[in-house]
């Protein structure tokens, strides 16, 4: 009898007790300084927005969680596009998602143009081939989609 009402409990809407700001700010945060993978910032979601400080319920966040692993792309700015729709519908999928993935486009694209800009000096040729973290940077860059292309072949 208990397992029924608490299964119930469990999966009836929480009350929002958080503004879609601080929701924002949050995901913002994460985006820039989340580190370990698509699993690891999923788990610091639950951590933080479940555990911690009750935003979201854990169904929702099961919910989230599954239709994200369903869907093919990134499993965390899918989840954290969901969590923000969940109490603050379109607007709060639109801002959380930008927020979430902003920060790491911005980075990518300072790394294309700092090595656009730098790309004939030694140490940032060896410091590109030595961090796997860079490829995307050396990929924008040599596509040119930042300027001109760094490549070494001359046409």
């Amino acid at each position: 009898m208990n397992d029924v009402a608490a299964d119930e409990t469990s999966s009836a809407p929480s009350a929002k007790h958080y503004s879609l700001w601080q929701l924002v700010r949050y995901m913002l945060g994460l985006g820039t300084w989340g580190f370990g993978g698509p699993v690891a910032l999923v788990g610091y979601m639950y951590r933080d927005l479940v555990e911690k400080r009750h935003w979201i319920s854990e169904s929702d966040y099961k919910e989230g969680l599954t239709l994200a692993q369903l869907m093919p792309g990134p499993l965390a700015a899918q989840l954290a596009i969901y969590l923000g729709q969940v109490h603050y519908r379109v607007l709060g999928a639109t801002l959380v998602g930008l927020a979430f993935v902003l920060p790491s486009f911005v980075m990518v694209v300072a790394l294309g143009a700092v090595y656009v800009a730098y790309g004939g000096i030694g140490w940032m040729q060896a410091s590109s081939r030595s961090a796997p973290t860079s490829s995307p940077a050396r990929t924008s860059a040599r596509t040119g989609c930042c300027g001109r292309s760094t490549s070494p072949v001359r046409r």
